[in-house]
């Protein structure tokens, strides 16, 4: 009985021993494996909050460029409209200039010219067959309305401000005298020129009508020297 007992007490001693060892044994073979996945996960972790901030860092980056390139184009179309503004300036300021004879012109064009009657009845009076100042004025008021860029009359340039007045049997433009045949030169389109001066009761038929000879022609070249 004692015998046994002994054996008893060996056998749950290496019994307990064995459970404790593989206890250990087992608790030290999972431990790596447990601190391995811990530190996947921490790794795994930090990768995906930096992936989050890089998202959030290329949104802004984004957001940035699209301002900029927001603002380059309003700075591009202010740019193209200052452009235009100048350009339309210039442009104003040559028409400014050609019209007011400040500036040499040159290019295509009509040539239109006033005589007197050659016949005059004895019962009317003469003054009616005769070119006069406001003949010459509605001449030239047509053709600047046509599109007329420079006007000369007998080779002296003219503007829009131009004085015409009738002394006697000359005409006087800005103080210079002119006598028969007044000769009109006028750059521009000549076709509309011509049309706007040969409409059905316009300006030459108005002349005819008294007599007074009206010649036109169109000119591949005609050059206005500039008043100063």
């Amino acid at each position: 009985m004692r015998n046994h007992r002994f054996s008893l007490a060996i056998i749950l001693m290496v019994t307990g021993f064995i459970v404790v060892f593989s206890y250990q044994y087992f608790k030290k073979a999972e431990s790596p494996k447990s601190e391995e996945a811990n530190e996947l996960w921490t790794q795994e972790h930090q990768l995906r909050t930096q992936l989050i901030k890089e998202q959030e860092t290329n949104q802004s980056l984004e957001k940035k460029l699209e301002n900029r390139r927001e603002q380059v184009q309003s700075n591009e179309q202010t740019l193209a409209n200052q452009k235009k503004e100048a350009h339309d300036i210039q442009k104003s300021l040559n028409n400014y200039r050609m019209l007011n004879g400040l500036t040499k012109v040159h290019g295509p064009g009509i040539r239109v010219s006033l005589e007197d009657a050659q016949y005059v009845p004895e019962e009317d009076d003469p003054n009616n067959y005769i070119v006069h100042q406001q003949d010459i004025q509605e001449v030239i008021y047509e053709l600047y309305a046509a599109g007329a860029e420079g006007v000369s009359l007998n080779g002296q340039r003219l503007s829009i401000h131009s004085y015409i007045e009738c002394v006697g049997p000359v005409v006087k433009i800005d103080g210079q005298k002119h006598t028969v045949p007044f000769i009109v030169e006028a750059i521009g389109d000549p076709h509309l020129l011509l049309s706007s001066l040969n409409m059905s009761g316009g300006t030459v038929d108005l002349l005819m009508n008294r007599g007074i000879k009206v010649s036109t022609e169109k000119k591949s070249d005609i050059t206005l020297k500039p008043l100063i």
